[in-house]
């Protein structure tokens, strides 16, 4: 964590000695060497320690930050994968780092997987929710409603709960939550399955929105500015 700080810091200086104010952000890939494989771990919790370090380190110095999550050492899409993405991300978000990437990186950063990708935002997902915390509020708390329903009474009908539920509680994509009855009438999928799925489904039908125009026009300046620049 010393040295990529140390590098960092020289990255900075660079980039103002050559435009002062220049935009900067901060961070890497820190983690460490597996001693059995000699493999640059990219599930290890110590990648997971260390990003959030340097991000606690980043907003002293307030700088943004770049972290890692939603990565894996597995080869393909499977419990290990989802453990290793799951832990990363969630500490990715708590530490606050302000760009996460990276995500949907399989085989130790090796392999680019649609499928870690999907995924990987199901997780996101989650995370966002969870950094949303709990709001106390007289209308949050609704004690007024609880006492209305009194013991052995339900929610469900009541407008409070219309009013609330859709913002209050996370909504999956992927993950399963059926009675397994339905869950077997439905092909008994797997979360491998569903995802696969959900990658076809995406790439056969998906229409990306193009960018404004007057966008376009701007990034290939720039580009052109940057390209005469590099041939003087």
């Amino acid at each position: 964590m010393v040295q990529c700080l140390a590098e960092c810091l020289v990255g900075v200086v660079l980039a103002q000695l050559k435009r002062k104010g220049a935009a900067v952000i901060i961070g890497g890939v820190e983690s460490t060497i597996d001693m059995t494989t000699s493999v640059l771990s990219y599930g290890a919790p110590e990648m997971v320690l260390l990003s959030a370090a340097m991000t606690d380190i980043s907003k002293w110095l307030r700088l943004p930050m770049f972290s890692t999550a939603g990565c894996s050492d597995a080869k393909v899409l499977d419990q290990q994968a989802a453990i290793e993405s799951a832990m990363s991300v969630t500490i990715a978000a708590l530490s606050g780092a302000n760009l996460i990437h990276d995500v949907g990186y399989l085989e130790s950063g090796l392999l680019g997987s649609y499928d870690m990708l999907v995924m990987s935002n199901e997780v996101i997902g989650m995370a966002k929710h969870i950094l949303g915390g709990i709001t106390v509020t007289p209308e949050t708390l609704a004690t007024g409603i609880i006492e209305q329903v009194g013991p052995g009474g339900h929610y469900l009908t009541q407008e409070h709960t219309r009013r609330h539920f859709r913002k209050e509680i996370w909504f999956p994509g992927l993950m399963d939550r059926q009675m397994r009855r339905s869950w077997e009438a439905g092909g008994k999928k797997t979360m491998a399955e569903r995802v696969r799925a959900k990658v076809k489904d995406i790439l056969e039908h998906h229409e990306p929105v193009p960018i404004p125009a007057e966008v376009e026009a701007r990034l290939k300046e720039i580009v052109a500015q940057a390209e005469e620049r590099h041939r003087s």
